[in-house]
Formats: C-alpha cells, structure tokens, sequence
C-alpha cells in the first residue's frame, strides 16, 4: 500500500492545480504499490485534470477494476475543487465510457453529471443502453421530470420501486411527480412510503408536506413542513421555536422575533399573522432583508424592524415566517385577511408622476429571480419564468398601457416588435418602491414571483400566470386565490407552454379595457350575405 504521506502530497498538488507535479507524485505513489487503488485513482485524476482524456482513461479503468465497489474516478474528477471545467470532465466521462461501455456505474454516474449540468437530452441518450435496474430507472425519472416529461416520469420511478420496494428516494420522487399530475391520493402514499422507510430524512417529510398543501389538506401539512428546519438555511434555536397558538393563549409580555427565510414572496404572503401576533399581547419585531424593511414598517402590530439575523435583540421566541401558518392552524377556510399596509403617499405621487398617462396601466413581470444557492431552484425558476417574448400578444390588445415591474437579467430581454413598455425598474431601491409604482397601476400580469403578493397586498387585480406544476399555495383545480380575493390564475395547458394563458389573459385584459372604456376598437362594417 502506497504511504499515506505520499497520497495526502498528491492530494495537495490536486488541490493546487499542480497537475505535472501531482502526476509524477503519484507515480511514486503507485510505484510502491502497483495495485493501490487511491494511487491509481489519483493517478487518473492528475492526468485527466490536464486535458488527456486518452491518456487518464486507461489508468482511471483501471483503478476501477481494482476496487469495483467505489465510484468511478471520473466521480472524483467531478467533485474535485477548485472545480475543473465542465466540458474536460464531460470529455473524460465520454473517453472513459468507450474503453469500458459495460460498466454500468460509469454510464449511471455519466448521466448524472450530465443532468447535474444541465445537459438532461445528452443524460437520457447515454441511459439509452444501459442494462435496467432501479437505480437506471430512478436517473431516467429525474432526467424525464427536468425536461418537463412528468408521465413517463412517473412510468419510470414507478419502475424504480417495483425494482427496489425498499428505495425511499425513488418512492418520495414519484410522489413528487403524482402531485403534479393531480393524483394527491397516490402522491401521498407514496410520502408515506418514503417517510416509513426513512422516518429521520427531513427532505422526505418536507415533500409529504408540499403534497399534502398541494391537496389542501393544511392542517396535516404544517407539521411535516416543520422540518425544512432541519435542512439548514435560517438558524434557528429550537427550544426558542414559537409553539402552535390556541384561541384564548396570551403573549402578554412575551417578545416574539418574525423570521425571513428565503423568499421575498414568502415574507409577503405571511406577514399577514404579524397583527395576530400581536393581538394576542406579543412584541413583534420583525427580521427581514433590507430590501423589505420600509414595507414591514407599514404592516399593524409590527413594533420595530431589523435586518441582522446573527444579532437579534432579546426575545422570547423566534418563528420563521413559513412556521406562522402552523402557529395558527391555518385551513384552506380559515386564512387571515390582508391587513391594511399604509404607503407612503408621497412616494405614491412620485412613481405615479412617471407611469403612461390613459389607458389601462398593467404592470408585468415574466421572470423570476434565480437563487443558486438553493439545490433545484434553477428547475424551478425555469419553468415559473416566461419570456418577454412570450408576452407579446398583450402589445396587440388594444388600450392597454404596459408598465415593466421586471428586476435582473430578465429586465434586458428584447421588447418584441411594436410593444411599448414603460420601465420605471432602474431608479427602484425596494419593495416600497415597486408597491408605490403597483399602487399607480390598474392589474397587475405576472409569473410566480414576490410582486404577485404585493400587489395582492395592495388589493391590486393580479393575473397569476402559474406554470404546470404550480406551486402549492395556488392549491389545484381552481382559479380563484383564497390568499388575495382579486387575484386569478392562468395556467399552463402543458409544460413549458404559456401560449395557452397568454392568449387567456389577453381576452381577460381586453375585456378589461372595453369595461374601462379604454380599449374600443373601430372597425369597418363588413357585408353579410344569406346563403339559401
């Protein structure tokens, strides 16, 4: 066996980028022991980090077949930091996989990284010829569900389980994507399932939970959801964590810190239980990012705002904004009313001064904002995200003025021909800002993003376009909102297809406008003929 001294030098140069340096060292290396498998595989990584696919494949099979129950090098070239580029690895992964194209894992962990990077058409080509077995039937669900293929998807998880009645991931992913196709029943038991096989997997309870609010079954969800906790993110202390209310308890005396999570649009919809919180005696003091200060300070109940999560004042108990609903057993029947936020009515006139004057002002956002650090988001922010483009048959409705509430890279995309669009965004620091420019606006056309509930906040109309695989709080089959009573939800006919409910809000708006009298169309009379 090779000295581990000289191994943990290889493994520096590695780390260092020093790839002759960590080549000749593990060469040593393997010379003490020529059957040494982290010689080897150290070996393999050193060449292949340098750009010789052809080289570095013979001697990373070779570390394979000396330990057959590790994962391919080429894993360990994938994760190794800093990270190497995407195209090298991929090249290795390719390299290696035609010198041995039996090896199963290779091909599995192939696809993997492929999927991982985005690549999820070029992970199902390379899935193609590998010979079946529950984990090739679990990658091929994931790659199916990243392209938006949710039937087959549930085909080949279901084929997972039938295959390994004991794979926990494979159970709770079908039951992700029986949500999705509305069969909640099915969806829920395969949770169960999961949630049995691994009762301590936080990541199990929490998607039983997003199934269960999917269903409307609220009050079996708040506890499940509980365990987001447990996955990391805010820090929270659990003896400190704001138990369940009953009607009569009393915070009298008590100070009660309102947590931000993660999203804007979740610390929007929530902030609703702020005054409840304090109807029952508490001192609320609410920790949000900056970005949401200047609207906390407007919501009833709240007693001072802060921005420092490592640094709260003294307080008795802390509650996430997403544990608010379980605090107060929140149902489907029995949501608390959107309390009365008071703008700044001087920063009212200031935005309004700069909207279109005439015509019906309607505020769009097409994109969402992407969060890498969250694992899956991207997926997520994908499919709830249109395009600019996509919204062009509003340019054709006839009295509509358009007024851009789009933020980030989404902001630049191109006008499409013959659209006006307004764009006040560029001058705006906060959400304070965008509420006084939505409170200006007649409707408000938007993806699933954290203008969706201001607006709803500021009692504006909201035309929710909501993707295929909508977000639980939009519940299913309906197209009111219990949430925000003037908000209506357009949603996708098919994955990845807005074409359906553009078309839909165009003929809302329109008959908006004509209601407003703003969008009468004059046209020429034409002549009518009987037919015998």
């Amino acid at each position: 066996m090779a000295s581990p001294e000289r191994l943990a030098a290889v493994a520096r140069l590695l780390a260092a980028g020093a790839w002759q340096d960590a080549e000749a060292a593990a060469r040593t290396a393997a010379h003490d022991d020529p059957i040494d498998p982290d010689a080897r595989r150290l070996l393999g990584i050193a060449v292949a980090a340098m750009g010789e696919p052809d080289r570095a494949a013979p001697i990373m099979a070779a570390a394979a077949d000396i330990a057959p129950d590790r994962d391919h090098p080429c894993v360990d070239l994938a994760l190794l930091r800093p990270p190497l580029p995407r195209p090298l690895v991929s090249r290795q992964f390719s390299t290696c996989l035609r010198l041995t194209p039996a090896d199963a894992g290779l091909r599995l962990a192939f696809a993997g990284f492929l999927l991982e990077i985005g690549i999820p058409a070029q992970a199902e080509e390379i899935l193609q010829e590998a010979p079946a077995s529950a984990a090739v039937s679990h990658m091929m669900g994931l790659i199916q569900s990243e392209q938006s293929q949710f039937l087959p998807a549930i085909v080949s998880f279901e084929q997972a389980v039938a295959k390994n009645p004991d794979a926990a991931a494979s159970w709770s992913n079908l039951g992700m994507i029986l949500k999705i196709e509305g069969r909640f029943a099915d969806a829920i038991a395969a949770h169960d399932r999961a949630v049995a096989l691994k009762p301590a997997n936080a990541r199990f309870r929490v998607n039983r939970a997003v199934a269960l609010l999917k269903a409307g079954l609220w009050d079996r969800a708040w506890r499940d959801y509980e365990a987001r906790l447990e996955l990391g993110g805010v820090p929270i202390d659990p003896l400190r964590l704001m138990p369940s209310l009953r009607p009569g308890d009393s915070l009298n005396g008590l100070t009660v810190v309102a947590m931000h999570e993660d999203g804007f649009g979740d610390t929007l919809q929530f902030l609703r239980y702020l005054p409840l919180l304090a109807g029952h005696g508490a001192r609320v003091i609410a920790c949000v990012p900056r970005a949401l200060v200047r609207i906390m300070r407007t919501v009833p109940g709240v007693a001072s705002v802060v921005t420092d999560a490592k640094r709260l004042p003294p307080h008795d108990f802390v509650c996430p904004m997403f544990s608010l609903p379980r605090v107060f057993a929140t149902t489907v029947d029995r949501i608390p009313p959107v309390p009365e936020l008071t703008l700044d009515p001087a920063l009212v006139r200031h935005w309004r001064a700069r909207l279109p004057i005439g015509g019906l002002r309607t505020g769009l956002v097409w994109a969402g904002q992407a969060r890498p650090s969250l694992p899956g988001f991207g997926t997520l922010d994908r499919r709830r995200s249109a395009s600019l483009a996509a919204f062009a048959p509003l340019a054709g409705v006839s009295g509509l003025s358009l007024v851009s509430l789009q933020a980030g890279p989404a902001a630049r995309q191109v006008r499409p021909a013959g659209m006006e669009l307004a764009d006040p965004m560029p001058d705006v620091t906060d959400f304070a800002d965008t509420a006084a420019i939505v409170a200006g606006l007649d409707v408000i056309v938007a993806v699933d993003t954290a203008v969706v509930h201001l607006a709803g906040l500021t009692r504006k109309p909201v035309f929710l376009l909501d993707r295929y695989d909508g977000c639980w709080r939009w519940l299913s089959g309906r197209a009111d909102s219990p949430w925000y009573p003037r908000l209506t939800v357009f949603r996708q006919d098919r994955p990845d297809d807005w074409s359906g409910a553009i078309a839909r809000v165009a003929a809302s708006l329109e008959a908006m406008a004509l209601f407003h009298g703003v969008g009468i169309r004059h046209t020429p009379l034409r002549e009518h003929a009987f037919v015998a």
